[in-house]
């Protein structure tokens, strides 16, 4: 008979990303500029940018002061917290791992995105092994 060999629990907390923030601001100024280099009426554009800014107002908050924890064990899998209970979830294979950010793809639910500064080098490195060795 041969013995199954089980993988170490696995636990990370993720820090606020500079990276991810940078990105995120990035994002709403292109938004911003082509919502005034379009052919709209200016009333619109205004009304576009209110909007642009709005939404900036209400997720920012959101990705500075988010407190995430992944963990994965063989006999729960992967689960997520938000900063309460883990819930467990299924990782889909359309998740894409880069050397900065890791768009994590999960079922019924929205993307999470992950830059590789929300980590200490070693545990990044560590998460990304771990989700090409447990997502099919």
């Amino acid at each position: 008979m041969i013995a199954k060999k089980h993988g170490k629990s696995f636990f990370v907390k993720l820090e606020p990303s500079k990276k991810l923030q940078r990105l995120f601001i990035a994002i709403h100024l292109l938004t911003l500029c082509a919502s005034f280099a379009n052919s709209l009426p200016f009333v619109l554009k205004l009304a576009v940018a209110a909007f642009i800014g709005l939404n900036f107002k209400m997720t920012f908050h959101k990705v500075t002061n988010e407190k995430r924890s992944i963990k994965h064990s063989e006999n729960l899998g992967w689960q997520i917290s938000n900063g309460g209970d883990f819930e467990a979830v299924e990782i889909l294979t359309s998740t894409v791992i880069t050397t900065s950010f890791i768009f994590l793809q999960v079922q019924d639910k929205p993307t999470i995105i992950i830059a590789n500064d929300a980590l200490s080098e070693d545990d990044y490195r560590r998460f990304i092994v771990k989700l090409k060795i447990t997502v099919h």
